[in-house]
């Protein structure tokens, strides 16, 4: 008994370790696991996530990749601007960001309670600041075009 018990284990050991050497299977980038605190063995490959949960995680690892970029572009823009256009586009942002919020709260009411809740407001989130990062591109472009 206690040797069929230790080749089970042995051989679960052995197919982790095959399975962990696959191509396939990456760690994400360290960046993404300071974003949600979670250590590496919780991740999959997001080009193949197969769960609720790895579709879960990779759709919130994709909206803070754009919530990364749009504070970046954002950035941008204030440093060109005039000290009096300044807090207009604080301000806009400010609202900018309560509209993606209420715009996304819309879904919560969609799919209140199934499991694909937090996959799909953070694809609203990402889809929504990935248009947003345009018009603050557009911006700075018209921006440095005046100067």
């Amino acid at each position: 008994m206690r040797t069929t018990y230790i080749g089970m284990v042995v051989g679960c050991l052995m197919a982790i370790s095959t399975w962990a050497q696959q191509s396939g299977t990456q760690s994400p980038p360290l960046e993404y696991i300071e974003i949600l605190g979670h250590p590496p063995e919780v991740f999959t490959n997001c080009d193949n996530a197969q769960t609720q949960t790895e579709m879960n995680m990779c759709a919130q690892l994709r909206f803070q990749k754009a919530d990364q970029e749009l504070n970046a572009v954002y950035k941008q823009l204030i440093e060109l601007v005039s000290k009096d256009d300044k807090m207009l586009v604080i301000e806009a942002q400010r609202q900018w960001i309560a509209y993606r919020d209420a715009h996304c709260k819309v879904y919560e009411k969609m799919y209140q309670g199934g499991s694909m809740l937090s996959m799909v407001i953070a694809n609203c989130k990402e889809t929504t600041t990935l248009s947003r990062i345009n018009e603050l591109k557009e911006l700075i472009a018209e921006r440095k075009l005046r100067q």
